[in-house]
């Protein structure tokens, strides 16, 4: 209930203009931090990073990272424990492009134009057991767009499915790790 609680008064923000606060933020360090925290949280799942280029970006860094702890929880929510969720950060066209991608269940072609809806769940049954409220891919999407940015889903049911942040860049130097 206090889950349900903190995503209505975060969507009631948005709803009423409330924007976010902008800083320089550097997010392949967040992200990094993000997928360090998952790996310790989630010990036995597979969880890899797959390419990190430094990016910088002008956002909310606690909104930025609700983002990305929104969509590797749904990642990790609907991959079976054998399965393999990947992280990604490029730079792509004066944008930092990050992916979620999973090889858990899929989402029905049915349901992709819904998933971004407050309190849509593909499958009814199954979201109440994993706990969800059906408000983190609204969430994620509003945080995106108030960042300038915007996030996209691809997916084939029994395949998995690949999240894709797109947000505008204030700096890029190229670097693996």
């Amino acid at each position: 209930m206090s889950n349900l609680v903190a995503d209505l008064l975060i969507l009631a923000r948005a709803d009423a203009g409330q924007g976010v606060k902008l800083q320089p933020v550097e997010l392949d360090r967040l992200l990094l931090e993000v997928f360090q925290d998952t790996r310790r949280l989630t010990p036995g799942r597979k969880v890899s990073l797959r390419e990190l280029d430094q990016v910088q970006v002008q956002g909310d860094p606690e909104r930025l990272k609700q983002l990305l702890v929104i969509l590797i929880d749904n990642a990790l929510k609907y991959t079976p424990e054998s399965g393999d969720v990947q992280l990604a950060l490029h730079t792509e066209s004066g944008l930092g492009v990050i992916t979620v991608a999973d090889t858990g269940i899929g989402i029905a072609p049915e349901d992709l134009p819904h998933i971004f809806e407050r309190f849509y769940r593909a499958d009814k049954a199954r979201s109440r057991e994993q706990g969800g409220t059906g408000l983190g891919l609204s969430i994620a999407r509003w945080i995106a767009e108030r960042h300038g940015g915007y996030v996209g889903v691809e997916s084939v049911v029994g395949n998995g499915t690949t999240f894709t942040v797109r947000l505008p860049i204030t700096d890029h130097r190229p670097r693996k790790l």
